[in-house]
């Protein structure tokens, strides 16, 4: 009915009755020219040639009236088809041929419908507002023509007119009465007039056709008026059905905004879960946000996240608490490092003053929590500076307190909390872990005195007992280190006294200050109670099954038992201490020897000394095992294998402290065998080359004898003047020499160098000049003149006649490092590891060379020095570490991941300093090689601000620079730049921050 084909429909129908009388009645007639005019017109409108089948009806139209008169019913209907021409050809007479039809032919059976077929041709058209003016001269008893009518003006919103007859219409139980009941309610609704509108929307809730648009209006006609409790009575059990193929966006969002209205924000949280599965693109932000600070207050806290990042992302005062609830999300879903970002955005706002200030506070106390020291107390200054007043203000104080102490700052953390004018138990327990921690550091320089001071400052605010604990006990160390052990000891003794079982900590100080309090026993020749001490902590660590400590605590036995000349217990804990296959046997063996000897057990005691030459070629102990040995032979008078063995000792241990005496021992085995020449030359050679050792004394005697045997006395009067200018007049050269010295070690370098080198000329063979000249070498590496330093290091390496000559080539190996002579290094640290005297300088060799070889890239040299460190013990802070993180990068430099990452779990296992800290760096940096981002950027993120807090800036920065190309690697631009900006901002290294910078760039330009 509603389709313009209806017109023809009607046309034909009424032409087929009259043209079939006429047939009937002129069947015997032909048909002139004029009809066959009419027939023509009437094929061509079939066939839609309009403007043909005008041109045929109209030369009808034409024709002579008599013949017009015989075809009268045909001329109704030609004009009848001339108006619909018109109108399909969109001639402008349309309007008039139709009034003057309608005027002329009233009772005619189209007439009536004329206007509504016009006008139902522009309804089609979608020409509205000509469409109104035929359909308002249809009938008005015609229902589908006034429904036309009232859309057409519906849709030139002239919503009045079309209201009226709308209101009409949807009283009629027809399909058009559904129908203008739905456009009732839209312009009512419009209109405000929602308690009207309802009951339309109900009525049109009855027809399939509008049912699915409906629940949108009803809900929004409840919403309007405030009648939530009647709004969610309709919309919750349409929310319940499942696939009711209604639109239920609207619904959903509504429902949960009442909800989020009420605080209801569990039933708002699930309701606006339901719109965002209805939406098939993202939501307002103002809904994003409402939806997201729902789940936030229901604790889900990532869901919350997701919703309101973007919201976040906006610069505007919605855009401003977003990041803020965004920030306390990310803090909930211990995401610190994202939270440290949106507390960020949210502080550079303005918009809200009072979250502008939450924000600053709490994006100071994630960079605390992320162990971010230093730019922790520059925030918080910041933020005491812009707020003077704020609530925030005491507790802002406090945190500056612990900020100091998370950035190492410890001086000036220590001014900062003394010159409060309050101070919390909180600020207090700072205070206390602060000074603790200075104290510590002093004492790990070993400016023992210095730290003192520090120890007393942190137990006058004794808040946590640990700390006070751990303050007494390293009080004491340092004392002990002093050698003021009459001070130590009554410290140890009032740890060991106490009585505290809710402090985890003291048991184990407890422990160590019985093994601290035996040594100061010890070095006091008080051996029964050292051996009492050490007793008691053996006993301890036996139970405690810490197995190193106890073999520690047995061989302390076996020396106390040794200095007070009990030999036989001393042998029982000696043999304990190498059944027992640990790390100190050598030395246990070789105090085995000597106690062998004072037993007068000669074979023993060859036995033990010869077995820590064969089993243990690396011990410390080799040379004085081999001078022991071959002494047993001399004081026997078995002289041929003493020199035999002293020889040993001279020609394979040449750097040995042992030399001097041994060609003591050797010149006095020479004359007992009548070996003149051999005594005359060992004697020389103490002379010459150890003129101020304590058997230079004894050579001048000896060869003075041995020359007047051999009948060359006159020899020895050059001897002695040499003897003599070597050991010149103490008081005249010691004054100038104490001079000299005096400049170096008041930091007077530039006016040292001259001094000491004046003294070298003057007196060149005196012991002195041999330290002057070290003294020399390093006033020029104080001075930053390192070539300078190098020259006379080597000096000192070349004479060897200063005592400490082991810290000359340490100097010189780590020069040639510096400046990337390898080689160099390489040939000095073999040196040290020839020459050490102690573990410690063979440890640090062998490190050395480990690093030394790595940067010549020689792997399997690499590999070999560092399993070497790794078994070599500990003596050396974090040598084990050092080793292990070494033996990961040659593997990692292999794309042997899976051993790399195993070595550089075990660096971290042992350590937590920057040894670990890089180690933990490569591991993510290999993930990252992977592509694995996600598991990267999760590893920095949780590490670097736990175990690697206090690691070097530039490990801390390398770490971040990759978390930001982890988020890259995400396609996280939004955490990328925050991370490079918070670089750029805060990290003290300009490499990182400059590398940062140009990151920053590449992604603005994506």
């Amino acid at each position: 009915m509603n389709k313009i084909s209806s017109l023809v429909s009607i046309c034909f129908f009424f032409l087929a009755i009259v043209f079939n009388t006429t047939l009937v009645a002129q069947s015997t007639l032909n048909y002139t020219e004029v009809s066959i005019h009419f027939r023509n017109g009437q094929e061509h409108f079939e066939s839609k040639n309009y403007e043909a089948a005008r041109a045929e009806f109209n030369l009808f139209l034409n024709a002579d009236k008599a013949i017009l008169e015989k075809e009268d019913g045909n001329k109704v209907w030609a004009e009848y088809y001339v108006v619909m021409c018109s109108l399909y050809l969109q001639y402008s007479e349309t309007e008039l041929l139709a009034n003057r039809f309608v005027r002329n032919y009233p009772e005619h059976p189209v007439a009536g419908n004329l206007f509504k077929e016009i006008g139902n041709y522009f309804f089609e058209q979608g020409d509205y507002a000509r469409a109104v003016d035929y359909l308002k001269k249809s009938p008005k008893s015609d229902e589908e023509a006034q429904y036309r009518l009232a859309i057409s003006h519906f849709s030139l919103q002239e919503y009045s007119e079309a209201l009226t007859i709308f209101d009409e219409i949807k009283v009629s139980n027809s399909d058009f009465g559904v129908s203008s009941a739905y456009y009732s309610g839209i312009i009512n609704f419009r209109a405000g007039k929602y308690e009207i509108a309802i009951p339309d929307f109900k009525k049109a809730e009855q027809s399939a056709t509008y049912r699915s648009e409906i629940p949108g209006w009803l809900a929004h006609s409840y919403y309007r008026q405030g009648k939530f409790a009647e709004m969610l009575a309709y919309t919750e059990p349409l929310l319940r059905e499942k696939n009711s193929g209604r639109k239920l966006e609207d619904v959903a969002l509504l429902t949960a905004e009442v909800y989020f209205q009420q605080a209801n924000y569990e039933k708002a949280s699930t309701y606006y879960t339901i719109y965002k599965n209805y939406k098939s693109q993202g939501m307002l932000p103002a809904v994003a946000y409402r939806y997201g600070y729902s789940l936030y207050k229901t604790d889900q806290f990532s869901p919350a996240t997701e919703q309101l990042k973007n919201v976040a992302a906006v610069k505007d005062t919605l855009g401003q608490y977003a990041a803020f609830i965004l920030g306390v999300c990310y803090l909930k879903a211990n995401n610190p490092n994202y939270a440290l970002g949106a507390f960020d955005q949210a502080r550079k706002s303005n918009y809200n003053k009072s979250v502008t200030e939450d924000s600053d506070f709490n994006h100071a106390k994630v960079l605390l929590d992320l162990n971010r020291g230093n730019e922790a107390i520059k925030a918080f200054e910041g933020f005491l500076s812009k707020y003077p007043d704020s609530k925030y203000e005491d507790e802002a104080n406090e945190l500056v307190s612990e900020a100091y102490l998370s950035s190492n700052n410890y001086q000036a953390a220590l001014a900062y909390i003394e010159g409060l004018k309050r101070r919390s138990t909180r600020t207090n327990t700072a205070y206390q872990r602060i000074a603790f921690n200075q104290a510590v550091k002093m004492y790990n320089d070993e400016r023992y005195i210095d730290a003192l001071p520090y120890f007393d400052k942190s137990l006058t605010t004794p808040v946590n007992p640990e700390t006070k604990y751990a303050a007494n006990f390293w009080k004491a160390e340092a004392l002990s280190a002093d050698k003021k052990y009459s001070e130590a000891m009554p410290i140890y003794q009032s740890i060991i006294s106490s009585v505290d079982n809710t402090t985890p900590n003291l048991f184990d100080l407890q422990s160590r200050s019985r093994y601290s309090l035996a040594y100061a026993y010890y070095n006091t020749k008080d051996y029964t109670k050292a051996n009492q001490l050490f007793r008691e902590y053996a006993d301890r660590m036996k139970s405690s099954g810490d197995s190193q400590a106890y073999q520690d605590a047995v061989i302390r036995l076996g020396d106390t038992y040794f200095a007070a000349k009990n030999y036989d217990q001393a042998l029982k804990y000696y043999d304990q201490a190498i059944s027992a296959n640990k790390s100190d046997k050598d030395y246990a063996t070789f105090q085995k020897g000597l106690v062998m000897v004072l037993k007068g057990n000669e074979a023993g005691a060859k036995s033990a000394f010869q077995k820590v030459q064969k089993d243990y070629p690396q011990s410390l102990y080799v040379d004085n095992a081999i001078y022991q040995d071959a002494n047993i032979e001399f004081t026997a008078g078995r002289y041929i294998p003493a020199i035999t063995g002293f020889t040993k000792l001279i020609n394979d241990k040449p750097q040995s402290a042992l030399i001097p005496a041994a060609l003591l021992k050797r010149a006095g085995a020479f004359q007992n065998t009548a070996n003149h020449e051999g005594a005359i030359a060992d004697y020389r050679a103490i002379l010459k080359n150890y003129p101020t050792e304590p058997q230079s004394k004894d050579a001048l005697a000896g060869i003075q004898e041995e020359l007047n045997e051999v009948g060359r006395p006159e020899e020895f009067t050059q001897i002695l003047n040499d003897y003599q200018q070597v050991n010149p007049n103490v008081q005249t050269v010691g004054l100038e020499y104490e001079s000299a010295k005096g400049l170096f070690y008041s930091d007077k370098f530039d006016k040292a160098i001259p001094a000491l080198n004046n003294y070298i000329r003057k007196y060149p063979n005196s012991i002195e000049a041999y330290e002057a000249k070290y003294l020399v070498a390093e006033s020029y590496f104080k001075l930053g003149d390192k070539p300078q330093a190098l020259s006379f290091y080597y000096q000192v390496i070349r004479d060897r006649k200063y005592k400490s000559v082991n810290r000359a080539i340490l100097k010189a190996a780590e020069i040639e490092f510096a400046s990337n002579n390898f080689r160099g290094a390489i040939g000095n640290y073999r040196n040290l590891l020839t020459s050490a005297s102690d573990k410690k300088d063979q440890q640090t060799a062998l490190i050395g060379l480990m690093e030394s070889y790595y940067q010549t890239t020689k792997t399997d040299s690499t590999l070999y020095f560092a399993r070497e460190v790794a078994n070599s013990g500990d003596v050396v802070l974090g040598a084990k570490s050092k080793a292990s993180l070494y033996t990961g990068k040659i593997y990692m430099a292999k794309n042997d991941y899976l051993k790399a990452i195993e070595a550089f779990n075990q660096t971290i296992a042992i350590s937590k300093d920057d040894f670990g800290a890089e180690a933990q760096f490569l591991i993510t940096q290999i993930l990252y090689n992977q592509k694995k981002y996600k598991e990267s950027s999760d590893i920095i993120m949780a590490k670097f601000r736990n175990e690697f807090a206090d690691a070097d800036d530039k490990i801390v920065g390398r770490a971040f620079l990759l978390l930001a190309d982890d988020f890259i690697g995400l396609d996280n631009m939004v955490q990328a730049r925050a991370t490079l900006n918070s670089i750029i901002e805060n990290h003290p290294d300009k490499n990182i921050v400059a590398d940062a910078k140009i990151k920053l760039k590449s992604i603005e330009k994506k």
